[in-house]
């Protein structure tokens, strides 16, 4: 990197420190920039970071004697951008002033046309799921002594530092876990939505950008440039964004026969994640750039806000292509990365130009250059040379995944490299302490390939942290980054911490369980449970989420900073708080003891895939939307398939049926269309139909199915009743007849009646029964609520059953 970038973007960061200090506490009625800069100076010497802390108002710099060459110039500015991004006055707001006390508004509450209320308390990011206040909690709240944590949190992370560009990424790190949380403004007229760290990393974005944008048209004047002229410098075009997608993500994850299935698809769901990472880790670092230019990544998707220069566009452009050639290389057509780039101005970033829609119009443009791009993967040179493959064993195919190239015998099967690779490290995943060294030359070790962006191979290590620190004191310049899962390693150089939800069953050995090892832990019958789940309409809440159509200015909150916020509040959600979902969440079928019987095999930036025993599985949805519904106020909602299958079940049927149940929640009939839904157990209804007779939106599924009909069932059945499966298959069976014939309305009275306790029958028994009776033929008589029912009773017989009591009458 530059050594100017280093110095923007590290001053750019903790440029409003002051104001965690004075809503700690600090009184004595200075300037934020002033306080921030004595506690930074505490722990750097760096005069001309400091600068960048002490200088970025116009009425402190305006008259500071600095150089010409000064970064504090670069960050006073792209704080004016920033602040113009995401500071916006709430329509109809007559409160002025500051209340230094203010909690954090929640990104959702302008979301989708909400005028929400909800605000989040002051903490770090930690297991705990940071939901917003409950009714009642704001006003008890009082923030200072959760600044006073913060403070002494951010203190004892920059303690552990270097402030040099190794360190870059631990900074924005110490940041991201500590200032996610704290509003960047207080102003009473404008919205709180935006944290602390929001805005200090797209400073940084702006700030890196801007001086390679100068840098490289020789204007070195900063003072003139970006004070004297800085109204001028807001019209040009000096940033572009690019935007890159890594398509054949379900084909590559789902396509492997079952053998060792489970191990296969949560490794290769990690190396897809890993492959994003590095692929923008290589981008950014051709770029000389940090992390802090990389606006989201997941789910195969990745923005990074860059300088519109020739030099950084082209190595982009390069770098994808060669990565691209690696692809086509390891894993022929499956894989393959599009791109798009579209540069604009600050003004444009800010939604301050004569068209409204300006900055929704960046992200519509490189949207379309990324279809357009997908249409047209391959040029006719690189299909011969993709239809003009040797393999290594001729006529011979990898027995996990098919592709037949880059084989190797092992025991008594062929199998490919990379294949190969995902059976040796799929052990390290679920070992907590364990990080990934990506190195330039390859150890007696099981390793994944990468690649650079001059397309040189890269061999990614699954090693503990104290091997990684051995190795960069014995070869530092062997280790090109490193990857830590879920933890903060700010103490550890080039260390770079990725989100993952990486909750795994496993045995008392920490081994992985198999399919048959989660199946036979199921309550009653031993299935397979899958659900496939992702959020509804993201891409038009992206588009058009923030905007307020019939209000005058309807664009107001559309900004770069409300998007970026927006995807990373959902990443965090679904790739790190989700673990603490699953291994906490409640069992609604049957109550059980011990550690969850479930396995993420993919939780992206807005969507899930969870395999494990059904019942809890199912239970794990529940989980998920009551989770979801808080933690985003009903701003957004999602929907979910659920598959129930044998142990042997192929894989790929497997994702396939529960992907088309998902796509049957989000048609869901039984709610006018509504999403927001939950699609149950087979394909079910006429063909080419999205029908499925249980499929519920969440709330009737939660408390009319579950919460009404399946506890009614299991009040009378649970007890010492007499009553058994037989007797409940036939009540099964007469509903599902009176959908076709109502004379079995009069049968199921008839048996109900037949099978009352008799007289010397306890009276508990006696009331239970009638009640359950009454209850059931009621529930008879009306169409939905007969749906139901059939589905409660579905769940009840397979959560009490065992196998081999199981039949499909």
């Amino acid at each position: 990197m530059h050594n100017s970038v280093v110095k923007v973007c590290l001053g750019s960061l903790l440029h409003d420190i002051g104001k965690v200090l004075y809503r700690a506490g600090d009184l004595d009625g200075r300037a934020h920039s002033i306080s921030g800069a004595e506690w930074v100076s505490k722990y750097t010497k760096d005069q001309e970071i400091i600068n960048c802390i002490r200088y970025h108002h116009y009425q402190d710099i305006k008259d500071a004697d600095l150089d010409k060459r000064d970064a504090a110039y670069v960050v006073y500015l792209a704080d004016n951008i920033s602040a113009g991004i995401d500071r916006r006055e709430i329509e109809g707001e007559s409160k002025k002033g500051f209340d230094r006390n203010r909690p954090l508004d929640s990104i959702y509450n302008l979301l989708n046309g909400r005028k929400g209320q909800e605000k989040h308390p002051a903490w770090p990011i930690e297991k705990k799921i940071n939901y917003p206040f409950l009714p009642g909690e704001e006003k008890k709240y009082q923030a200072s002594s959760d600044y006073a944590k913060i403070l002494a949190g951010m203190g004892e992370g920059l303690r552990g530092i270097e402030f040099n560009e190794k360190f870059i990424n631990s900074l924005l790190e110490i940041c991201e876990a500590w200032l996610s949380f704290i509003p960047s403004s207080t102003n009473l007229s404008e919205a709180a939505d935006i944290s602390l760290f929001d805005h200090a990393k797209i400073t940084a974005a702006l700030a890196s950008a801007i001086v390679l944008y100068l840098e490289s048209q020789g204007r070195f004047d900063y003072r003139k440039e970006l004070l004297e002229k800085g109204s001028d410098f807001y019209e040009e075009n000096a940033f572009t964004l690019l935007s890159f997608d890594l398509s054949g993500i379900q084909q590559f994850i789902y396509t492997i026969s079952s053998k060792g299935a489970l191990k296969g698809l949560r490794a290769r769901s990690f190396y897809l994640e890993i492959i994003l990472e590095n692929m923008a880790d290589e981008i950014l670092q051709i770029s000389s750039l940090s992390r802090a230019n990389l606006l989201y990544t997941g789910g195969g998707h990745a923005y990074i806000l860059m300088p519109n220069t020739l030099e950084v566009r082209i190595g982009a452009e390069q770098a994808i292509a060669s990565i691209n050639q690696r692809l086509a290389e390891y894993f022929g057509t499956r894989l393959y990365t599009a791109f798009g780039i579209q540069e604009c101005s600050a003004n444009e970033l800010m939604s301050k130009t004569k068209n409204p829609e300006s900055y929704s119009n960046i992200f519509r443009s490189v949207s379309a250059q990324i279809a357009e791009m997908k249409l047209r993967r391959y040029s006719p040179a690189e299909i011969l040379k993709l239809n003009d493959t040797v393999t290594d064993m001729e006529g011979r195919e990898c027995s996990v995944c098919g592709v037949s190239g880059n084989l190797e015998q092992r025991d008594e099967e062929v199998i490919c490299s990379s294949c190969a690779a995902f059976t040796d490290i799929s052990g390290m995943l679920i070992k907590k302490d364990t990080v990934f060294a990506v190195l330039k030359e390859k150890l007696k070790a099981p390793a994944l390939p990468l690649f650079s962006a001059r397309g040189d191979l890269q061999y990614m290590y699954a090693l503990s942290v104290e091997q990684v620190k051995e190795l960069l004191l014995k070869d530092a310049g062997q280790v090109i980054r490193v990857y830590s899962k879920n933890n903060f390693r700010t103490g550890l150089s080039l260390a770079t911490k990725i989100w993952m939800g990486d909750f795994a069953a496993n045995n008392p050995d920490e081994t992985w369980k198999t399919f048959a090892d989660l199946a036979e832990s199921s309550a009653g019958i031993k299935r397979i449970g899958v659900l496939r789940a992702d959020v509804d309409g993201l891409g038009t809440a992206f588009i058009n989420g923030f905007q307020r159509k019939g209000e005058e200015n309807q664009y107001r909150y559309v900004t770069i900073s409300r998007t970026t916020t927006l995807s990373r509040s959902l990443s965090v959600f679904f790739k790190y708080y989700i673990n603490t979902l699953i291994e906490e969440g409640e069992n609604h079928l049957v109550k059980k003891e011990g550690e969850k019987n479930l396995v993420i095999v993919y939780a992206g930036g807005d969507d899930l895939f969870l395999v494990g025993a059904w019942d809890e599985v199912l239970s794990a949805g529940i989980n998920l939307y009551r989770a979801f519904k808080r933690y985003t106020s009903g701003a957004l909602t999602l929907s979910a398939g659920f598959g129930f299958f044998e142990e042997g079940y192929p894989l790929s049927r497997m994702a396939k049926e529960t992907e088309e149940l998902e796509m049957r929640a989000k048609k869901n009939r039984y709610a006018k269309g509504e999403k927001n839904s939950v699609a149950l157990f087979g394909l079910e209804g006429e063909k080419g139909l999205p029908v499925n007779r249980h499929t519920y939106d969440w709330e009737t599924f939660e408390y009319k199915v579950l919460g009404e009909k399946y506890a009614q069932v299991a009040v009378l059945f649970d007890g010492e009743t007499g009553y058994g499966g037989s007797f409940l298959y036939h009540i099964l069976y007469l509903l599902r007849q009176t959908a076709e014939d109502q004379i079995n309305l009069a049968r199921l009275a008839y048996f109900l009646a037949r099978r009352e306790p008799n007289n010397m029958a306890h009276p508990e028994i006696k009331e239970a029964y009638s009640r359950f009776s009454r209850n059931i033929y009621q529930w008879a008589l009306k169409e939905e609520d007969r749906r139901q029912l059939i589905t409660a009773l579905m769940l009840y017989t397979y959560s009490r059953r065992d196998k081999e009591e199981y039949s499909d009458e």
